[in-house]
């Protein structure tokens, strides 16, 4: 007879595999529309706010600047996005959605299919709680570890 392991009470694994499987759904929802859940990142940033910088862009997505980069030739490859220069600094280059892009803004809501199926076996009170709960250890471990 095979006994089951019970798992050590690890924040990490649960926020791990609870991770794997959000970005699992994510991905599922979005591949009919032939975009990665990075890709999306970047486009619901930029649905609400056209025209953000590399750098702003990166502290949004949580992506170092090269890896992110990267990401945007891709999608300006796919026609999803254009890079502009700034006039005042060349140096610095905008992200602006395409017209393909701004198509695609019926998906900025995908993030609450994702939660509620997350949040399905939670009641209200515990689904109002969740969120700011996340949040304030996010913001312990940042301030006690720096930005992660």
């Amino acid at each position: 007879m095979t006994e089951t392991i019970s798992y050590l009470p690890s924040m990490g694994r649960l926020l791990n595999t609870l991770s794997e499987a959000a970005c699992s759904l994510a991905e599922d929802y979005l591949r009919p529309h032939d975009l990665s859940l990075a890709q999306w990142v970047v486009l619901s940033a930029l649905w609400r706010h056209d025209g953000l910088s590399v750098s702003e862009l990166s502290d949004y997505s949580g992506k170092k600047t090269a890896a992110l980069s990267r990401l945007l030739d891709r999608m300006e490859s796919k026609g999803l996005v254009r890079r502009s220069a700034v006039e005042d600094d060349k140096r610095s280059v905008k992200i602006h959605l395409t017209e393909k892009g701004q198509g695609l803004s019926h998906l900025i809501d995908m993030y609450r299919y994702v939660n509620g199926i997350l949040l399905t076996d939670l009641t209200e009170e515990e689904q109002k709680m969740l969120l700011p709960m996340l949040e304030r250890m996010l913001q312990s471990v940042q301030t006690k570890h720096g930005k992660p």
